[in-house]
């Protein structure tokens, strides 16, 4: 964070005229057809205004300060697809649409300008949301050495066309950062692995196959993730049998997971293991498919609690 912050300053002191009017003029391009003015923000061809975050196994950011705009991000969830995010300054634009183009250099002239898609601006309160295909197509138009731009014309002919622009200079550098982080982060988020349930056959309390690689990535995930300080391990059963014996068969099921937890390197004292017998179903037991869903171990990951001030 103290990183971005940093960058972000030099954003601001990147705007002084004397180092990026240079770069602008020379690189000033509008889109084909037109002749109108435009308000146009972009980082000057001396700095490229890119960083990537540290390695990590839960998320990654790829940021570009645009100068008097705002931030793109490139953030990649572990567990989810890469999407791309655009904070800018309030009134940098305007409610209505924009379109989404790479543009050529001035280096490769003749290119052409390719539409990558378009958006509505409803309002500038919030990032503007770019979907993933488009994210996809944004990064590989940077590869080329294209600049991904948001176009936004006013029917009003008095306001000028806005344009903002992210410049491939010194992208490559940062991008492989950016996919160094990529290929460490783990397959799941905690959204995904929070909640996991492992269902057992009539009687049984023996773990398959497919159960330790759920439980080999819920270990995985709470070392990754500093900020799960407990885990739950609950044991359940159908209503078959006696009471009794329902108590000491899922007691036999939560001990297994808690076992083979420990057994795989995570910290016994973060885990709290419960048995509850027959007392809380989860379908109905008068059916097979029912019961199969009552014979179950509970894996609940939880956070600590954060509360923030309002202000």
């Amino acid at each position: 964070m103290a990183g971005q912050q940093g960058l972000f300053q030099q954003a601001i002191q990147f705007n002084k005229p004397e180092r990026w009017l240079g770069g602008l003029l020379g690189s000033l391009l509008l889109v084909a057809g037109s002749s109108a003015m435009a308000t146009t923000w972009q980082g000057g061809y001396e700095d490229g205004l890119w960083e990537a975050s540290e390695p990590s196994q839960l998320s990654c950011e790829l940021n570009h300060y645009i100068p008097d705009f705002g931030v793109a991000r490139f953030i990649h969830r572990a567990g989810d697809e890469v999407r791309m995010e655009i904070d800018t300054f309030r009134h940098s634009l305007r409610q209505g649409r924009v379109d989404l183009v790479a543009l050529a250099p001035h280096w490769q002239p003749g290119q052409g300008t390719r539409k990558l898609g378009h958006y509505e601006v409803k309002t500038t309160d919030y990032p503007l949301r770019i979907g993933t295909r488009q994210t996809e197509l944004v990064l590989e138009s940077l590869r080329q050495g294209r600049m991904p731009s948001l176009v936004q014309t006013d029917s009003d002919e008095r306001i000028q066309r806005r344009r903002a622009s992210l410049t491939p200079v010194r992208f490559h550098t940062a991008f492989a950062n950016f996919q160094e982080c990529q290929a460490r982060l783990l397959p799941v988020n905690f959204d995904q692995i929070h909640d996991v349930v492992l269902n057992f056959n009539v009687g049984n309390n023996q773990l398959t196959e497919s159960d330790k690689e759920q439980l080999d990535l819920i270990v995985r995930y709470v070392h990754a993730d500093p900020e799960v300080e407990l885990v739950m391990v609950d044991g359940h059963t159908d209503s078959l049998g006696s009471r009794t014996r329902n108590r000491e068969i899922s007691h036999q099921r939560a001990n297994e997971v808690t076992d083979y937890l420990v057994a795989r390197g995570m910290p016994e004292d973060m885990i709290t293991t419960e048995f509850h017998g027959q007392r809380y179903p989860v379908a109905d037991n008068r059916t097979a498919e029912g019961r199969q869903k009552n014979r179950r171990v509970e894996i609940q990951l939880q956070r600590e609690l954060e509360i923030k001030p309002l202000f």
